[in-house]
């Protein structure tokens, strides 16, 4: 049924042609939900709902898209323009040509235009229920701003997004405190999300209080077991930012021996080894306990490459172990290669089946899926075998998940690569001998001073 809304787009370019009965399913099909809203209108979010939730939720399923976002779209004209507009756009995406220059149509940017201005009117007269769907456009024009490759306007979204819902959580009544607290977990992702596109990022939610004088150093609770997969990824998600916390504020003693480092950096690195040792073997546990269906294990396998992404740039850390990604072969981090490779051969056959959009196909995802840790994997490892396989898995995804795009960072890579294998080769001309294959992040150039993917593509003129 989803693969008829392809129709959409190529009606777009038609409305100056007269009607006349052609037969067209898409045209004459009832949506079978009562929804308010123009047939136009339904009909996108008929297509959201078949299709585009599930490829912008990623490998994990969200309550946010599955309910949350069509049920305040229901109920605000506001939140379901931004809907519509969202949804337009991500038809756009997934069936256009790759290499086509403009992501949105025209008529998408119009309903974009149109969603951004309504919720402005709505901030101006505010009344109850404003800051909820002030809160939920953010995050779709996040989405919107992510899909069309602006960088910046999406951060900027993100951005007005997070300082709402810190005021609200501050400030939230009884009534709206269930809602605050089922956007918060979106937010948290989207905020570590973020911190891995700009470098220089510290994330703003999600970070457990650490207090070296508290019991288990005021880490997360060391509870036993996990309530579903979305609970494994909301903790998984706080130990990303408390490792991004703890990186960046002792950044400057990343080069110090074991005796060097103070008693604090140390307690804290063997807190945070307890929560990713806890949280493993409850995944484990969990995976174990029944039988799954294969939307779960995908998730699992999703959570797993984020896990040990992370647990290896842990332990390489305060003090520097060289061997957890200068191992050359790395077998842990071809694990990991493995994990992601059968979410994309995933993707692959649900791209192939009747109800995904016509060819050219590629897939858009707001969630942070398998491109940052494959990107990570290829710039940080000495195995030049994971940096290419990697470079070669995001090329042929054709994907974008959240900032981060798959064929932007397979070019990266290679450029990266060719980079320097040039200079390794002019060394071995004048005699320098054979050197042992060096991480690419050595080989960023020297005018890249951080703040992220955009400014490392400025400073490789690319």
């Amino acid at each position: 049924m989803a693969s008829r809304y392809a129709l959409v787009v190529q009606k777009r370019t038609r409305s100056s042609v007269p009607r006349r009965k052609t037969g067209c399913q898409t045209c004459r099909y009832s949506i079978p939900f009562k929804i308010p809203g123009s047939q136009k209108d339904r009909r996108l979010l008929h297509y959201f709902c078949v299709q585009g939730s599930n490829d912008i939720s990623g490998f994990l399923s969200s309550d946010f898209w599955s309910q949350t976002v069509l049920q305040a779209g229901h109920e605000d004209l506001v939140v379901r323009q931004a809907l519509v507009a969202m949804s337009s756009l991500h038809l756009d995406y997934t069936s256009s040509s790759p290499d086509r220059k403009s992501v949105a149509s025209p008529e998408t940017l119009s309903l974009y235009g149109k969603a951004l201005r309504s919720l402005g009117k709505r901030l101006v007269q505010s009344s109850d229920g404003t800051t909820k769907t002030a809160l939920v456009c953010c995050i779709l024009f996040y989405c919107c701003e992510s899909t069309i490759g602006d960088g910046n306007a999406a951060l900027q979204h993100l951005g007005n997004g997070l300082k709402l819902l810190v005021s609200a959580q501050r400030d939230q009544t009884a009534d709206e405190s269930t809602d605050i607290k089922s956007l918060t977990t979106i937010f948290e992702r989207l905020d570590m999300q973020a911190s891995f596109f700009e470098d220089d990022r510290i994330p703003i939610l999600a970070l457990p209080k650490y207090r070296c004088e508290e019991p288990h150093h005021g880490t997360l609770p060391l509870r036993k077991g996990i309530l579903g997969l979305q609970d494994a990824q909301q903790r998984l998600v706080k130990l990303q930012a408390w490792l991004y916390h703890f990186v960046n504020k002792n950044v400057e003693f990343y080069q110090e021996t074991k005796e060097s480092l103070s008693l604090d950096i140390l307690e804290e690195r063997s807190s945070l080894e307890q929560g990713y040792d806890a949280w493993i073997e409850d995944i484990n546990e969990f995976e174990n306990r029944d039988q799954h269906d294969d939307q779960t294990l995908h998730g699992i396998r999703t959570l797993l490459v984020h896990f040990y992404v992370c647990r290896m740039i842990l332990q390489s850390k305060f003090p520097q172990d060289h061997n957890v990604f200068g191992a050359s072969p790395n077998p842990h981090a071809h694990h990991i290669l493995d994990l992601a490779e059968t979410l994309l051969e995933h993707t692959i056959q649900v791209n192939a089946s009747p109800i995904a959009t016509k060819a050219p196909r590629r897939n858009f995802s707001l969630e942070t899926g398998v491109v940052a840790p494959l990107f990570a994997l290829a710039i940080k490892c000495s195995d030049d075998s994971v940096a290419t396989r990697a470079a070669q898995m995001l090329a042929s995804s054709h994907r974008r998940e959240g900032l981060y795009d798959a064929q932007t960072m397979s070019h990266i890579i290679n450029e990266l690569k060719r980079s320097r294998d040039g200079v390794t080769r002019i060394k071995e001309e004048i005699g320098g001998g054979i050197e042992a294959v060096s991480p690419l992040e050595y080989h960023i150039p020297e005018q890249y001073e951080g703040g992220g993917i955009d400014k490392l593509l400025w400073s490789m003129s690319l």
